[in-house]
């Protein structure tokens, strides 16, 4: 009889803890439009798109083709054009000296964004979809970018907005955000960014930022502004209130990582999501060759995005020729199979496991990388040292973090030699320093009360729940100017100053003149 009692207690158990689920998770009909041909970006919408269709959620994603790949239970609505945008800027013979002058490369990135948006509203799956009326999506997840044109798909569903970005913060997601403070600046792009702390560089960086946000306002926006018009029956007013619609917004960052930010509650830190999927085991060969490393393994990666053949030259062979002088082997990701020089202590390999090369025990001493999100990320959670080569965009900053962090060391790839290499490889392997600070960094990193990816779902799922975004927004129009910069405060303090200033200037000319006629009329007298 308590056996009975037993069994039916467990499944009226059951079927409560799934009634309760039930309730709590309601089914929403969520929008994804991500544009960006960049295996980075899309490494980090894999878990959540999977997470939230596992959660009972019905996900559509418009994305360029092939990224991500098809996600089962997933829509997928197809922008072929998106691919040829990035993939142009990719293969453009040109490569490094378009990303040599900041105002060429603002130029084309503008003329880029532009297309982009008109790329996807115009697409032909995309106005199926919009000119469907049977069509309703709750909540429309975006990147907080310069694509301000789709905003009008959010306002034609009357959606939560929701942001998640795959890069870095920067001024405009702390805009869009609606964190205005002007201490946590970070630009762009890092190009001609200065990284020094001098008040000099600090005015330089401010005109830097001012130079983005007048590209921003007075280029970029009213360009998405013309798309928007183009494609939607909404007021020109709609358009730039959409800014402050932003509920949650995902960031792919974590504290751990150096930049400590100021961020208002609507920012949430998921630096890492993409380590929650199952990372890509080593084929036999280079398992082997890695196990058999007695001195261990140098990785050497340029990214996903950049070939080595756009590499110059003398850049090859300078690195070629100083690796080779290790004891250590080397796992090179390349797709020229056939370089000179080549050592047999050198494993060429176009498509590398990376997570399992960072993760192999004897991997440990150094990962040389230009300095991708991602790859910072996943050596920073393996917790090896890097020497970082960066080449452009954020890689500059996500590499300076990393050294003043002490887990890495940064050279200028326009002025490498093979001495300064070879030094610079043989301090970072054998001061053990380097080492202690990457494994202690990874422990901070990995200590969180939540996953990323339990984060992220419980952060959407609360814009879902929460529509009401005056709860986690900092409204800046409910603070004065004056008091949110404190000026108030600063002017009182220097009219005190001043007045003090003034008072004793004016004791002192007073003394100074009663001394000074007093020693004219004695020398008179005496006269």
């Amino acid at each position: 009889m308590r056996l009975e009692f037993s069994w039916l207690a467990f499944v009226l158990c059951l079927f409560l803890q799934q009634d309760l689920y039930q309730d709590s998770v309601q089914a929403a009909n969520i929008l994804g439009i991500f544009s960006y041909h960049l295996s980075s970006h899309n490494l980090v919408v894999l878990p959540l798109a999977r997470a939230l269709v596992k959660r009972g959620h019905n996900v559509t994603l418009i994305t360029p083709v092939g990224m991500p790949p098809d996600i089962e239970g997933v829509r997928h609505i197809r922008v072929p054009k998106l691919n040829q945008r990035v993939q142009e800027m990719i293969e453009c013979d040109q490569l490094l000296d378009f990303f040599g002058s900041k105002w060429i490369a603002s130029l084309m990135a503008v003329s880029m964004l532009y297309n982009m948006s008109s790329d996807i509203l115009s697409d032909k799956g995309v106005q199926k979809m919009l000119q469907d009326r049977n069509e309703h999506f709750d909540l429309v997840m975006l990147e907080p970018s310069a694509l301000e044109a789709l905003y009008g798909v959010v306002e034609h569903y009357n959606a939560t907005l929701m942001g998640f970005s795959g890069g870095n913060v920067n001024w405009s997601t702390e805009e869009v955000a609606g964190n205005f403070a002007p201490s946590i600046n970070d630009p762009i792009s890092s190009l001609g960014y200065s990284r020094g702390n001098s008040l000099l560089s600090k005015i330089y960086n401010w005109v830097h930022i001012t130079e983005e946000k007048l590209l921003t306002h007075l280029i970029v926006r009213p360009s998405q502004l013309r798309i928007f018009k183009k494609f939607f029956d909404f007021s020109e007013q709609i358009f730039y209130n959409m800014r402050d619609k932003y509920s949650v917004i995902l960031v792919n960052n974590h504290f751990s990582m150096g930049r400590v930010r100021s961020n208002v509650p609507n920012i949430i830190e998921v630096g890492g999501l993409h380590l929650t999927e199952p990372a890509e085991p080593c084929d036999s060969k280079l398992q082997r060759f890695m196990d058999d490393a007695e001195h261990g393994v140098i990785y050497f990666s340029m990214g996903q995005e950049i070939m080595v053949q756009f590499l110059p030259e003398d850049m090859q062979q300078n690195l070629m020729k100083s690796l080779v002088q290790f004891n250590q082997r080397v796992v090179w990701k390349t797709e020229l199979y056939n370089m000179s020089n080549k050592s047999d202590n050198v494993y060429v390999i176009e498509q590398p496991p990376q997570r399992a090369v960072l993760a192999h025990p004897n991997t440990l001493r150094l990962f040389i990388t230009n300095g991708g999100l991602l790859s910072v990320i996943e050596a920073v959670d393996s917790g090896v040292p890097m020497l970082g080569l960066p080449v452009f965009f954020d890689q500059f900053s996500n590499l300076r973090w990393r050294q003043l962090a002490g887990m890495a060391e940064v050279l200028d790839i326009n002025n490498l030699n093979a001495d300064t290499l070879t030094k610079t490889i043989v301090e970072l392997i054998e001061n053990p320093k380097y080492a202690m600070r990457a494994n202690k960094i990874s422990k901070t990193f990995k200590d969180r009360p939540m996953s990323p990816l339990d984060t992220a779902v419980w952060w959407t799922e609360y814009a879902l729940r929460n529509r009401n975004i005056s709860l986690i927004r900092l409204n800046v129009d409910e603070i004065p100017l004056i008091h949110y910069y404190r000026i108030d405060t600063i002017v009182t303090s220097f009219l005190r100053f001043g007045l003090i200033a003034v008072s004793v200037i004016f004791f002192v000319s007073v003394c100074l003149k009663k001394y000074v006629s007093n020693g004219l009329g004695y020398q008179l007298h005496y006269s």
